[in-house]
């Protein structure tokens, strides 16, 4: 098979002088390299100290989504090569996003001030 994955983007801003600025819809087909792709996905529960996101059986990082389920704090997702995280991403309360994961690394994640419900989904390449 071919194009299993499809990704769309789209971004418009309008605040102020700044309405015509936008961003063109794209689409993006995206072919799975793996025949019988693994997908772990759920929720867990995110506190203040950086954590390790599972990705039980994925032996190949593909393509991950994000959704921080909670009203109020934000989460870091990052890495953390050593004893330092590195926060790369920041979802605000309610926010979500998906890229494609960079190979050999494990994705952290930090809450704010309390914890939250990290939604995530994340698919063998």
């Amino acid at each position: 098979m071919a194009n299993e994955l499809t990704h769309n983007v789209s971004l418009v801003l309008a605040n102020g002088d700044l309405d015509s600025v936008s961003i063109v819809p794209g689409s993006d087909s995206i072919t799975q390299n793996t025949a019988a792709p693994v997908r772990v996905g759920g929720s867990q529960i995110i506190g203040t100290t950086e954590e390790a996101l599972a990705l039980t059986d994925i032996t190949t990082n593909g393509w991950a989504y994000f959704r921080n389920r909670d009203a109020t704090n934000f989460v870091e997702i990052g890495v953390k090569p050593a004893a330092t995280f590195y926060p790369l991403v920041r979802l605000n309360a309610g926010e979500r996003c998906a890229f494609r994961l960079s190979q050999g690394i494990t994705p952290y994640a930090k809450a704010d001030t309390a914890n939250v419900i990290l939604q995530r989904d994340i698919l063998d390449d």
